[in-house]
């Protein structure tokens, strides 16, 4: 068996670390008690781990990770940095936390009409989105929650009708946004595609058109924030279009 452990500073961001391989053991006995070693030393220094087994043959390449051991000779026993912070005792909700969570939903919100009547502008096209408009954090987790950033993303499908060019597309999209208050760049062209990019706010729009789907894809974010901006705010931290 193959046990690789994985760290980090949330249990949804958890990267690899070092492995037990059961091939470097004598038998399966003194590898599950390596592995028991190494829970009760992460649980002892209370970093945020998990791990993961799996078969692998005797043949496959050995994993680029450490062993268990040479993580153990060098971060325990030299101390040398693990790069992740232990779960603290407690975690508390930074200032800011919730006024920063309304201003995601609402920038949600703006952001999803924004590109939603954008896209309709392209007359007679099928519309569809294919990215819910859903607040993540970017970046890695942290234990300290006034670290993270959080941004809004979303995502729109335009099919016009046949026919359809790429500028002519992208035009009625720019005329479109231009009425919403945004800063349109002028559209560039590739063999593959037409772009335009548009910018309001700190809120970005990239339109793409592809020649050989003829259609448009856009794709919208809002400013990456974290929960700091809006501690002496009230709700006015990055560009809140309500």
């Amino acid at each position: 068996m193959l046990y690789v452990f994985r760290l980090g500073e949330a249990d949804d961001d958890l990267e690899p670390a070092f492995v037990v391989d059961g091939r470097e053991y004598a038998d399966d006995e003194q590898a599950r008690a390596d592995v028991r070693a190494a829970q009760a030393a992460l649980r002892d220094l209370r970093l945020i781990a998990d791990f993961e087994a799996s078969a692998v043959h005797p043949e496959a390449p050995r994993s680029v990770l450490p062993s268990w051991r040479e993580w153990r000779e060098r971060h325990l026993e030299r101390g040398e940095p693990i790069g992740v912070r232990p779960r603290p005792d407690a975690q508390p909700t930074p200032p800011g936390w919730d006024t920063m969570g309304r201003w995601l939903e609402q920038s949600q919100q703006w952001l999803d009409a924004q590109l939603a009547a954008a896209a309709a502008a392209v007359p007679g096209a099928r519309v569809r989105r294919t990215r819910e408009p859903e607040p993540h954090r970017v970046g890695r987790a942290s234990v300290v929650l006034a670290e993270e950033r959080y941004q809004v993303e979303c995502e729109y499908l335009a099919v016009p009708p046949t026919g359809a060019t790429g500028r002519a597309t992208l035009g009625r999209i720019a005329e479109r946004l231009r009425a919403d208050g945004w800063t349109v760049e002028a559209p560039e062209e590739s063999p593959g595609y037409v772009t335009l990019a548009a910018a309001n706010s700190g809120y970005t729009i990239a339109a793409a058109w592809s020649h050989r789907n003829n259609a448009v894809r856009l794709t919208g974010s809002s400013p990456a924030v974290d929960a700091t901006v809006f501690e002496q705010q009230g709700g006015a931290g990055g560009a809140a279009h309500v």
